[in-house]
């Protein structure tokens, strides 16, 4: 069915019902109504297990989002969204939630060490969301590393998505969409080698029990090592189970539980010389930390139960309850403070100052909407309203006496500090002392409640327009003992979001489109922050109101070659106003404005029937347009790439032999923590190569080879005025074997 035609009510109704929960609005299980009425919807020839979302016969192409929110398909939808299947992810080699983003134009990497969370932060056209990302329409509080074995695909929103999305949001939200049960018998097993000694082991079986019962298992093992880098390893196991339940076509339930453990030795790369201005050029394998102290372990556990009811055709109740308990607990060695004072460089030295976390999440979430049709005389309405309700509990028990510093004081205490030298250091030092509590702590609550309307009203075939906003009631309320901010803030904030956008259809397969939304940012919204800096809350910054970011857009998206391949376009700008800003006082306020404005170029789908593309361009300005401190006025923001590009493609050479590859560019990114510091890591390319062999109808090999030329670069740059380069992979080979069953 092409993705421009308008489809019968019945089937419109249907197509509803089977999205998982996107960004905000929860659902059943996808392919819910491929399951109910399988007969009239799944495209001959498609292959068992495959994407629900995706085009059939491209599956690098989708055709629709997940989000419930989101009730056109991505052609006649008024917003840049990127979305990554997982046909895509498997092809690149991707591993983690990290591999991935590493390479999607407009997104790029973040640090974290103490202050703010060590894990998944990513910065989306231009800010930080690295409280921003969600797994199946529920947001995924806490900065923890997440793995993709159970991943469906990756959904990626551009722009403020404060009405989809609650607080935040403000350059974008990432949602994480998971395999669900499907009313079908496959499986899926691979077994992956590389050349850095690590094994891999995913399955992923489903099996429909009956007609109205079907269960999904994922499993995952891995042992791995990290090319280019001594001593560091990631050490992981997960499962995800999930079960369906359709005792009539109208009404679904479903639960699922996902489990996820790791263990690693954490890595913050290596030390930058702020003489030269850039890392210092030391052997790329050198490890700076103490593997006799240095950890990191994390887990999640998250249980989620679904119901899904359509009362009449024209329309669809979806709730979705979860709760949910993470943790993330490390000791990690920066490399900063070098001493270059002796004559003998090899007499130089850095420090290997410990950051620590030791924090455990708990939330709870419910979301609840419904999704009518109805007509007002000529025009043709779909409107989703509906309510969110969620409780999280973040503590946070951090380390002490490891370094030092007194965690109460920050006075110099410690009988022992470890000095690597900086050109051979040894990570095998003696480190006599236990790593345990300081007594130190942090508890934060968060109450967030929100009411939410949606409507596309549609004139004719070539014309609609979108109206929605979500209004929001936040509470975070915080508890500091031991620590340098001790004390009990909180801050009350409600906030109004909205979103409008209108879509013209030139043609059945082309749309040209026009939106402007906002998102709020309030105070303590980044909650695994630690201070001010770092988007936490304190004295400083508790009465403040939220900051207000507004993004207006112009795109065109077009289906092309048989509707097989989307071209998508966009020409956005974001404003961030009353923006939290230290004066030269020290008083925070809400005096400064950013502005991001850019370009963004996207290509998925299939050219022919044998070659297949996916990537994009971001061409971006970041910089600071008002702030009480003249200095920073024009400066560029931190973190961010203001060029990027990517493109995978794949070529099937015979039915049973494929062939890709993969180029990555990513442009010069500034360090700091609110502007440009000075210091600052270089652009870079990478290129992978990939490709297989179909050994039997059952059986394939393939390999991967990530960062063929073995290319030296960075995937971020520690804010501080003695900063450290977190340094990316070198050259890795992977071979894999897929047995499907």
């Amino acid at each position: 069915m092409k993705s421009g035609t308008k489809q019968p009510k019945t089937l419109r109704h249907l197509a509803r019902a089977s999205t998982l929960a996107g960004l905000a609005g929860a659902s059943i299980a996808p392919s819910l109504a491929q399951d109910i009425e399988k007969d009239e919807v799944i495209v001959e020839g498609e292959r068992h297990g495959s994407n629900p979302y995706a085009d059939p016969e491209a599956p690098y192409k989708i055709d629709r989002s997940s989000s419930s929110k989101l009730t056109e398909s991505l052609l006649n939808t008024a917003k840049s969204i990127a979305v990554l299947p997982k046909e895509l992810i498997e092809d690149s080699g991707a591993r983690t939630f990290r591999d991935v983003v590493r390479t999607q134009p407009g997104v790029t990497i973040g640090t974290g060490e103490g202050g703010n969370a060590f894990g998944d932060r990513i910065f989306i056209r231009g800010f930080d969301a690295r409280n921003d990302v969600y797994i199946d329409g529920v947001r995924d509080p806490g900065v923890v590393s997440r793995e993709i074995f159970a991943v469906e695909q990756i959904e990626i929103l551009k722009g403020p998505s404060g009405a989809f999305a609650g607080r935040g949001s403000t350059g974008g939200a990432v949602s994480l969409v998971s395999k669900a049960p499907k009313f079908e018998n496959f499986g899926d097993v691979e077994a992956s080698y590389d050349t850095e000694n690590s094994v891999r082991l995913t399955g992923d079986i489903n099996h429909a029990l009956s007609e109205t019962l079907a269960i999904r298992v994922n499993g995952l093992f891995h042992d791995g090592e990290t090319a280019g880098r001594d001593e560091v390893y990631n050490d992981r196991w997960g499962a995800a189970a999930a079960i369906l339940f359709t005792p009539t076509e109208n009404l679904a339930l479903s639960l699922d539980y996902y489990h996820l453990e790791t263990e690693d030795m954490p890595d913050y790369g290596v030390p930058y010389d702020v003489a030269n201005n850039e890392p210092f050029q030391v052997d790329r394998n050198n490890f700076y930390g103490l593997v006799n102290r240095d950890f990191r372990e994390t887990f999640a556990n998250v249980y989620t139960g679904k119901v899904e009811y359509s009362p009449s055709e024209i329309a669809t109740i979806k709730s979705v309850v979860r709760y949910g308990k993470t943790g993330n607990s490390y000791v990690v060695s920066a490399p900063e403070r070098p001493d270059t004072s002796d004559a003998d460089p090899a007499n130089w030295t850095v420090r290997a100052n410990p950051k620590n976390r030791n924090s455990v999440n708990d939330y709870f979430a419910n979301q609840t909407d419904a999704t009518v049709e109805i007509n007002t005389g000529s025009l043709e309405h779909t409107i989703v309203a509906g309510f969110e309700i969620s409780r999280e509990t973040i503590e946070n028990r951090p380390f002490g006496f490891l370094d030092s510093e007194d965690p109460s004081t920050g006075l110099d205490i410690s009988p022992f500090t470890v000095f690597q030298n900086l050109y051979n250091p040894d990570p095998f030092v003696a480190w006599p002392f236990q790593v345990e509590e300081s007594g130190a702590y942090s508890v934060a609550d968060i109450k967030s409640d929100a009411l939410y309307f949606l409507d596309t009203i549609k004139f004719n075939e070539a014309f609609s327009v979108f109206g929605g906003m979500r209004y929001d009631f936040y509470r975070i309320d915080v508890e500091s003992v031991g620590g340098r901010g001790a004390g009990e803030f909180s801050n009350n904030s409600n906030f109004l979001n909205w979103h409008l956008g209108a879509v013209y259809k030139p043609a059945e397969n082309a749309s040209i489109y026009a939106s402007y939304g906002s998102s709020s940012n309030p105070s303590g919204e980044q909650v695994d922050g630690l201070g001010d800096a770092y988007g936490g809350i304190t004295t400083s910054t508790e009465n403040l109101d939220p900051e207000r970011n507004k993004s207006f857009e112009i795109g065109a998206k077009w289906n092309v070659l048989d509707e097989h391949l989307a071209l998508t376009a966009a020409v956005y700008r974001t404003n961030k106003t009353d923006a939290r800003v230290q004066g030269i006082d020290g008083v925070f306020t809400l005096e400064g404005e950013q502005r991001v404005q850019g370009v963004e170029l996207g290509f998925s789908g299939q050219v022919t029937k044998q070659w297949s593309v996916h990537g994009g361009l971001s061409l971006l300005e970041a910089e600071i347009t008002d702030s009480p401190d003249p200095t920073e006025i024009g400066a560029r923001l931190p973190n961010i790439a203001e060029t990027s590009f990517n493109l995978l493609t794949r070529y099937q050479v015979t039915s049973r032999f494929h062939l890709g590859g993969q180029a990555t560019y990513e442009g010069e990114r500034v360090g700091g923590s609110v502007a440009d510091r000075g210091t600052a890591i270089p652009g870079y390319w990478r290129f992978d190569a990939f490709g297989g062999y179909r050994v039997t109808d059952n059986v394939e090999v393939s390999f991967n080879l990530v960062n063929a030329a073995d290319k030296l670069y960075y995937d971020a740059l520690y804010r501080s005025g003695t900063p450290f380069a977190y340094i990316a992979p070198g050259r890795s080979a992977m071979f894999t074997v897929d047995v499907d069953f």
